[in-house]
């Protein structure tokens, strides 16, 4: 389910960057874990969400939508029953800056609230965290991070707890809280998730079972230089520059 998420936005992100309409963004909510019913999305009517069951057909509609210019749609996909992407954990934690939330972010945010059963705790990287960042002018504040994830999550998950944490080190929540099971990473920070664990060893805290998700294989996007569609936060900075 994990992959089928991650093949929507990329389907989405390529349509809207092809026509020049990235500044849009769609977030994809799934039915059988969401707690919601198509009237409850009434509140977000005005974003351009997808109501889309995991393992629901390819929406037909959107090439079609995007290239006449459609503005915010929603469709609703067949309900059915879909296993999670991994073993559930009661408490699970992710990390990040999640400046200008794009596709990367949001599947790394959905693959979190899919996985946890209990309690989302989100690490966010404090602004002091952020100086040597490139075209740090144009950076979120935190609170608007903060706001941004808690409205996107609150749109994936209906009955779970969500907690946001700022980041003020390598190590943010994970070597505080005992109870996170889980911690959802990318593939790119994956290496360096080990070293929670062995903090975590040390102060006598059981190890957190990393999820890593391959955020480039999964969708066929890159974060590179290489001419195709970027989705990093760095990127989108970079445009609001020019």
């Amino acid at each position: 389910m994990q992959r089928r998420i991650a093949e929507l936005y990329a389907i989405a992100a390529s349509h809207l960057h092809q026509r020049q309409r990235s500044s849009l963004t769609v977030d994809i909510v799934p039915l059988d874990f969401c707690a919601y019913t198509p009237e409850d999305m009434n509140p977000f009517k005005h974003d351009p969400t997808l109501l889309q069951s995991p393992d629901a057909k390819l929406p037909a509609w959107w090439p079609r939508e995007m290239h006449t210019g459609g503005s915010a749609q929603r469709t609703v996909g067949q309900s059915t029953k879909t296993a999670a992407p991994w073993k559930s954990f009661a408490h699970v934690a992710v990390g990040g800056t999640f400046d200008h939330l794009h596709v990367g972010h949001k599947i790394l945010l959905t693959a979190t609230a899919l996985a946890a059963t209990k309690r989302i705790v989100c690490g966010i990287s404090a602004d002091a965290l952020l100086d040597n960042k490139r075209y740090k002018e144009y950076l979120e504040s935190y609170r608007a991070r903060e706001l941004n994830v808690l409205l996107f999550l609150r749109k994936i998950r209906k009955n779970i707890i969500v907690e946001l944490v700022p980041i003020v080190d390598r190590y943010g929540p994970t070597i505080t809280d005992p109870t996170i099971g889980a911690l959802v990473v990318s593939q790119e920070t994956l290496p360096g998730s080990d070293a929670l664990n062995v903090r975590r060893e040390e102060l006598g805290m059981p190890p957190m079972h990393l999820l890593p998700i391959d955020l480039v294989a999964a969708t066929g996007l890159t974060t590179g230089d290489d001419g195709h569609l970027k989705i990093s936060s760095t990127a989108i900075r970079a445009a609001l520059a020019e």
